[in-house]
C-alpha cells in the first residue's frame, strides 16, 4: 500500500510539474516545422515539445499532428526519448512531412547526399553542407566554377525519376537522395515520380521539400536543416531571409492598385508568368502589379505557370516597367557571377526596346526596361530581386535600403565564396549604379 501511495503521489506531482511548464501549441504560426516530434507545432523542437507530448500522454492535452515523434501510431514514452534525442542531435532516424503532405523517414546521420533538385543544391550550400553533396541532377552548374567552385565539379546523374542514372547514383553510396519534387508545379506528378524513385532506389531515404516558393521557403529550409543536421545554419538563414522579407512587404502591402506600377515580366520572348508563380512574387512583393492579372486569374491552371502573351496584349496593358529574365534567354556564362561583360545582356535589352510594336509602351519610352539574373530570382534570390525592384519602382519608400549590400550579405553568409558583387558579375542591367541614381 505504501508503495502504491508513493507511486500515486509521484504521478500527481509529475502532472502538476508538467502543467506548470509552458507548453503552448502554436495557433497561427506561419512557420510550423514539419518534423514529427514538433508536438506543440511551432518552428523548432525543444523542451516545450517534450512537455507537450507528456501532457498528451497523460490526457491533459489533445494529440497534435506531429506529436508522434517515433511515428509508430501511438503516443508513449518512446516519443519522449525520440524528442530528447532530436534536441541533442543524436536521433538515429527522423520522420518529416514532404511536399506531398506525406510522412517520410530518413536514417541519420546523412553524410553522403545526392541533390537532384534544381534548388536543393543551393539550399545545401546555404546551410554550409557542401561537404555532404556527392552528385547533382543537372550539369548546368558544371559551367559555373566562379559561383559554384566545389559544386561545379560534382557528377550529374539526371534529375527526373524516369531519366536519371540509377546505377551511377547507387555507385556513389548515398545515405539519402534529395529529389526534384521541390516546387508547387511538381506536386501534380509528384506521386508518380516518388513511386519510381522508391522502385529504383529501394530503402533509400528520399527528401522532397519545396525549395522554390518564397512563401514556404523558411519552413522547408528549417525542416531540411533538421534532416541534414544543420539546424543552427538553417535558423541563421531564416532569420536573415524573414527579416528583409518582412521589411519589404511591410512597406508595399498597403499600396493600392493605382499606386502599383504595371509590370511585364518577359520570361522568354512574349512569354510571361502568372501571379501565382514564384517568378512573379518578387516584383509583386516589391510593389508592382502583373499585367497578366487581367488575362489569368487564380482559378486558371496558368496562374502558376508560364504562358504566351500576344504583343498586342502587352501594348494594350502598357506596362510601366519591363523586367527580362536573363537566364532563360542567354547562355549561363554570359550573365551572373561568371562574367563582368555586359554586352550580351545589353543586346538583349536593346532588342526589346527596338521592337517597333513596343515603341509607345511606357516602360520603353521612359527607359524602364531591366534585365535581371536568376541569382536575384531563385531561392533567396527572390528577396534580393524584390529589393532591387522595390528600389527602382518605389525609391521614396526604400531610401534606406541598399539592394547591393543585401546581395553581398547573402554571398558572404550563405554562398561561401569570395566575391564582391559591386566589382564583379552582371546581375542587373542597366547596372545598379544606374538604378540607384533614378
Amino acid at each position: 500500500m505504501a508503495m502504491k501511495r508513493f507511486v500515486g503521489i509521484a504521478i500527481v506531482l509529475c502532472l502538476l510539474f508538467l502543467v506548470a511548464m509552458p507548453a503552448i501549441a502554436a495557433e497561427e504560426d506561419d512557420l510550423v516545422l514539419g518534423v514529427y516530434g514538433n508536438a506543440n507545432e511551432d518552428d523548432t523542437i525543444d523542451m516545450r515539445d517534450l512537455t507537450y507530448v507528456k501532457l498528451i500522454f497523460f490526457g491533459k492535452k489533445p494529440e497534435t499532428e506531429l506529436a508522434d515523434a517515433k511515428y509508430d501510431g501511438k503516443i508513449n514514452p518512446l516519443d519522449f526519448i525520440q524528442i530528447k534525442l532530436i534536441i541533442v542531435g543524436k536521433e538515429k532516424e527522423l520522420t518529416y512531412v514532404d511536399i506531398l503532405g506525406e510522412p517520410e523517414t530518413v536514417k541519420k546521420p546523412i553524410n553522403r547526399l545526392v541533390n537532384l533538385g534544381w534548388n536543393g543544391i543551393d539550399v545545401t550550400r546555404m546551410l554550409d553542407a557542401r561537404d555532404i553533396a556527392v552528385a547533382v541532377g543537372s550539369d548546368y552548374r558544371s559551367n559555373l566554377p566562379i559561383s559554384y567552385p566545389e559544386i561545379s565539379k560534382l557528377p550529374a546523374v539526371g534529375a527526373k525519376a524516369d531519366t536519371c542514372d540509377y546505377e551511377k547514383i547507387l555507385s556513389l553510396e548515398p545515405d539519402a537522395v534529395q529529389t526534384n519534387i521541390e516546387a508547387k508545379w511538381a506536386i501534380a506528378g509528384g506521386s508518380e515520380q516518388k513511386r519510381l524513385f522508391k522502385e529504383k532506389l529501394p530503402n533509400m531515404p528520399l527528401i522532397s521539400l519545396n525549395m522554390r516558393e518564397p512563401e514556404t521557403l523558411s519552413k522547408n529550409v528549417m525542416t531540411y536543416g533538421y534532416i541534414i543536421d544543420r539546424e543552427d545554419e538553417a535558423e541563421e538563414f531564416c532569420d536573415w531571409f524573414e527579416g528583409y522579407f518582412d521589411l519589404i512587404e511591410s512597406r508595399t502591402e498597403g499600396l493600392s492598385d493605382d499606386e502599383r506600377p504595371r509590370v511585364y515580366f518577359e520570361y522568354r520572348r512574349y512569354k510571361t508568368k502568372g501571379s501565382g508563380d514564384r517568378y512573379s512574387h518578387w516584383y509583386i512583393m516589391a510593389g508592382g502589379r502583373n499585367i497578366a492579372d487581367d488575362k489569368v486569374g487564380p482559378d486558371s491552371p496558368q496562374y502558376s505557370r508560364v504562358f504566351d502573351v500576344d504583343p498586342e496584349y502587352v501594348v494594350l496593358q502598357n506596362p510601366d516597367f519591363i523586367f527580362m529574365h536573363a537566364s532563360t534567354q542567354l547562355p549561363a556564362t554570359e550573365h551572373g557571377y561568371e562574367t563582368d561583360d555586359t554586352s550580351t545582356v545589353a543586346a538583349l535589352s536593346q532588342e526589346l526596346m527596338n521592337r517597333p510594336e513596343l515603341a509607345n509602351v511606357n516602360a520603353v519610352k521612359n527607359g524602364h526596361v531591366y534585365v535581371i539574373d536568376e541569382a536575384l530570382l531563385g531561392v533567396a534570390g527572390t528577396l534580393m530581386g524584390a529589393a532591387y525592384a522595390a528600389k527602382v519602382m518605389h525609391p521614396q519608400l526604400f531610401t534606406d535600403i541598399d539592394p547591393e549590400a543585401i546581395h553581398q550579405e547573402y554571398v558572404d553568409k550563405f554562398c561561401h565564396i569570395d566575391f564582391d558583387v559591386s566589382e564583379h558579375g552582371v546581375f542587373v542591367y542597366p547596372s545598379y549604379d544606374v538604378w540607384s541614381a533614378i
